[in-house]
């Protein structure tokens, strides 16, 4: 009978556990389709969202020309024929002459041009932040490329690209301009740096300004402000220059923006973009830009100070003070002495080294060389945090690491 008992029991636990397993299992499968959030009926669609999200935000307008049309359309066959041959292994098309590679190469860059270029280019001066700070909330398609080069030496030159970091070195004299002009039409060329102002957020600083340009002829236009050395100060990172070409249909009156013959002054070349095409958005239209990033250098001091005749200014990141929690009486599972450091003023911990260095430095010797391995000590009874103390300034470890 007990065994019986027993058995039955037995049998009672186990459909008790399964039973609670069920249990168990349901709960999971019910959380587990939960719907959390408001219904599908009263949450807002994905347009609704970004609607409210760019509700407040400006409309980018297009101050220049419309997207440039796709001119692949009307190259010839003839350009786009190229001689290849066929692999017996695979349907794969191979060139093999290096005149063949050079023919495929300037196709696919014909190709680029003519149907993303400038999209690509918008892009990328959006990425950068050029129409933000310059144009505001005004945007424009570059409708030909603007080529800047400026002289290394006698043979090579250096490209203006997409941002790519020049120093300022290299780009202390004028460029060369290049660019595809249309017949009878003049042009008008402002190179500014949105990020060098000494004083204003918001203001710029005009480093050049050539107004009607006949096509290409820069050396026949009207130098409104001469070429000035980028001069990104000390401690400031990178810095944006950018240059902006305008088409002109006439020749325009520049004389409200003409600065002094040789200006040097930082206050005259104070300048605004968005201000500037304001006032002639009537006679002039963007239709180009270029724009590289440069850093302080040497060269930067002799602008300083033999060009704009001013001393040099110099900036330093001050870096907030370190962050420690409040300190508490009893802290658990912290060395006590470590902790302590953490709470000590910086020149305490300072004069405890030089003291400590004191002690084997000699005036008349050279100081004693680390040995081959510091922490082959053997040391009798110290408490923990004394060994721990010992071990940090053997092996030069925390604040002890200005003894070396």
């Amino acid at each position: 009978m007990a065994t019986s008992l027993r058995v039955g029991s037995a049998c009672l636990r186990d459909l008790l556990r399964l039973d609670g397993r069920i249990i168990k299992q349901q709960i999971r499968q019910r959380w587990k389709w939960r719907h959390r959030g408001r219904r599908p009926e009263e949450a807002k669609t994905y347009v609704e969202r970004v609607a409210e999200l760019t509700k407040n935000s400006p409309k980018m307008i297009n101050i220049g020309f419309k997207l440039p049309k796709n001119k692949g359309l009307e190259l010839t066959e003839n350009k786009y024929e190229v001689s290849v041959k066929e692999s017996d292994e695979s349907d794969r098309m191979r060139v093999d002459s290096e005149e063949e590679q050079l023919n495929l190469r300037s196709i696919l860059n014909d190709l680029w041009y003519s149907y993303s270029w400038s999209q690509d280019q918008r892009a990328v001066a959006e990425h950068y932040g050029l129409y933000r700070d310059l144009f505001h909330s005004a945007y424009f398609y570059p409708q030909f490329p603007l080529n800047i080069f400026y002289e290394y030496d006698s043979e090579t030159d250096t490209a203006v690209y997409n941002g790519n970091m020049i120093s300022p070195s290299e780009v202390d004299k004028k460029p060369d301009v290049e660019y595809n002009y249309s017949p009878n039409k003049m042009y008008t060329l402002v190179l500014t740096a949105p990020d060098s102002h000494l004083q204003e957020n918001k203001a710029e600083y005009l480093h050049w300004l050539v107004g009607n340009i006949p096509e290409d002829n820069l050396d026949k236009g009207e130098e409104l402000c001469c070429y000035l050395p980028p001069f990104p100060v000390r401690g400031t990172g990178y810095h944006r220059y950018v240059f902006v070409l305008y088409e002109q249909e006439k020749k325009i009156d520049f004389s409200q923006v003409k600065r002094p013959e040789n200006c040097v002054s930082l206050e005259h070349r104070t300048f605004r973009m968005a201000d500037f095409y304001k006032q002639h958005q009537d006679d002039i239209t963007p239709v180009a830009l270029a724009f590289f990033q440069s850093e302080w250098d040497e060269s930067v001091t002799r602008t300083f100070w033999d060009k704009l005749e001013m001393e040099e200014p110099s900036f330093e990141f001050m870096h907030p003070p370190p962050y420690h929690p409040k300190q508490v009486k009893f802290p658990q599972g912290q060395p006590f002495n470590l902790y302590l450091d953490r709470y000590r003023d910086v020149k305490d911990l300072n004069e405890e080294v030089l003291k400590e260095k004191l002690k084997t430095a000699s005036p008349l010797s050279p100081p004693p060389p680390r040995p081959k391995y510091p922490n082959l000590v053997v040391e009798g009874y110290l408490p923990k945090w004394l060994r721990l103390k010992n071990r940090h300034k053997r092996l030069r470890e925390m604040h002890w690491a200005d003894l070396d």
